[in-house]
């Protein structure tokens, strides 16, 4: 009996541990760039940011981490506007989604999406670039404007 149980919890571990492992080795490298957010003209935010810029990037995302340090986020980029659809399937912490226009200005705010919920945020309007950062963490508002060195 004590053999059958430590054979199922070796099992269990072995599962656990394996997807673990899968996850960090499909984890893509993403390339760290330092934008600025105009929340006040006169003192420009400096965020530094992972940048998703190809669809295996955007599909990974935020998955799978466990935190990320105050002014960092993702940025999602696209060649063209176009709504789009995020999820927090994976995510380990609430986000706060910002959609910015062609021009780098945001037209959009999801605040606080939850952890793990996978239930789809859409974007009203056509988007090119999505930010997304820890919940409640900046005041960033529709207007504010991003500014990058691609």
């Amino acid at each position: 009996m004590l053999k059958k149980i430590k054979t199922k919890l070796l099992g269990i571990f072995l599962i656990i541990l394996s997807e673990i492992v899968w996850a960090e080795s499909n984890r893509p490298v993403f390339k760290q760039i330092v934008c600025f957010i105009n929340v006040n003209k006169n003192n420009p935010q400096e965020l530094s940011l992972d940048l998703a810029d190809n669809e295996q990037k955007r599909s990974y995302g935020l998955m799978n981490r466990e935190d990320m340090r105050p002014s960092s986020g993702m940025l999602f980029i696209w060649k063209d506007s176009q709504i789009r659809n995020f999820w927090m399937k994976n995510t380990h912490f609430n986000l706060d989604l910002f959609f910015f226009n062609n021009h780098g200005e945001i037209i959009e705010i999801y605040k606080n999406a939850k952890a793990f919920d996978e239930t789809n945020i859409k974007s009203k309007q056509k988007v090119k670039y999505v930010l997304e950062m820890n919940a409640g963490e900046h005041n960033f508002q529709i207007g504010n404007k991003l500014k990058c060195n691609f």
